[in-house]
């Protein structure tokens, strides 16, 4: 019995591959446009995978930083991508619910960003929508 881990333990290994999060994304990422509707603000945003937010930016495949393991997801307005930090993915609702946070913030008005960041994070609404999208993620399971 010593050998077995903890339910928390099992949620922060962070053992999904790339090609099983990618799989995840291709069958569950077109029923969330589908579901949510297109954006009237950009087109439907791409997803990509990268190893973590370092590695993006600078293109540097070893690059590590102090968020290299807190980065889940992000959507980049500018880029109008969904970007999945795999090393952190921790298993399949995790990941499902990275892609109905992300993608809810591409369907909010880009010009009231910067005024709801000024409520800070906890206060923004369109994190709150974002939080409560992912509530959602047994529907694509």
């Amino acid at each position: 019995m010593k050998n077995l881990k903890t339910y928390e333990e099992f949620l922060n290994e962070g053992s999904m591959s790339n090609s099983d999060i990618q799989s995840i994304v291709d069958r569950v990422y077109p029923q969330i446009v589908k579901n949510l509707g297109k954006s009237k603000y950009v087109k439907t945003p791409k997803v990509e995978l990268w190893k973590n937010i370092y590695v993006r930016l600078t293109g540097e495949p070893e690059a590590e930083g102090e968020h290299s393991s807190s980065s889940e997801a992000q959507y980049e307005s500018g880029e109008n991508k969904i970007f999945i930090y795999y090393t952190t993915m921790k298993n399949e609702k995790h990941v499902i619910q990275s892609l109905l946070h992300e993608y809810t913030h591409s369907l909010q008005d880009p010009e009231k960003w910067e005024e709801h960041r000024a409520d800070g994070y906890d206060n923004n609404p369109y994190e709150k929508a974002a939080f409560k999208a992912e509530k959602n993620w047994k529907k694509y399971k």
